[in-house]
């Protein structure tokens, strides 16, 4: 069985979970015996990462839920890369390094790949995560896919700017953080680390 019917199967049943059609819900897992074990473990994960009606969702149990969903139904409403991500969320450049409390210069360097990953801090990685609605592991796989882009200075020759074209180079988050033109109080909460 291929991934799409897989898929199929899968959205069929969460239907028939919203409708209530329990006989609905069998009848998929008898009739596609070579799924059983795909849809058992979606079920299961359903369940277990379904939110409850009369409880807030905790944090925890939202990026359970977002990962559970990323397993079953692969990467497809995940952008690429950050600059995408921002796009995908409607927002500008500027919108979205207010909304992080950021300089505009710092969220630049994030879509251009500029910014290490491992130079973040598990705190940093969830806070800029959580305001995209990802995953700390989604947020950094799409950092590490954003590219650095080849810059050139204009006042040069074309055969030196052919020569010395390159990709800017990589920075820690904190050295980005210093260089920018942010208030103070906004590098000191986002330092603190």
């Amino acid at each position: 069985m291929n991934t799409s019917e897989l898929q199929q199967l899968k959205m069929a049943w969460l239907a028939a979970e919203e409708m209530g059609d329990k006989q609905a819900q069998l009848a998929l897992l008898r009739d596609h015996p070579e799924a059983q074990d795909a849809l058992i473990d979606f079920i299961a994960a359903y369940h277990v990462t379904a939110p409850s009606q009369e409880d807030g969702v905790l944090p925890l149990t939202q990026r359970a839920y977002a990962t559970a969903m990323e397993r079953v139904f692969g990467d497809a409403q995940v952008a690429a890369n950050l600059k995408e991500l921002r796009a995908k969320r409607g927002l500008t450049l500027a919108q979205a390094a207010r909304g992080l409390r950021l300089g505009v210069d710092v969220w630049k360097k994030f879509e251009d790949g500029v910014i290490e990953l491992v130079s973040l801090s598990e705190r940093q990685l969830e806070r800029l995560a959580q305001f995209f609605e990802v995953s700390g592991e989604q947020f950094g796989r799409m950092l590490n896919n954003s590219q650095a882009v080849m810059t050139m200075n204009r006042r040069q020759t074309a055969q030196a700017a052919r020569s010395s074209e390159q990709a800017p180079r990589k920075q820690s988050f904190a050295e980005a953080i210093e260089k920018s033109t942010m208030p103070k109080e906004e590098k000191k909460e986002w330092l603190k680390g």
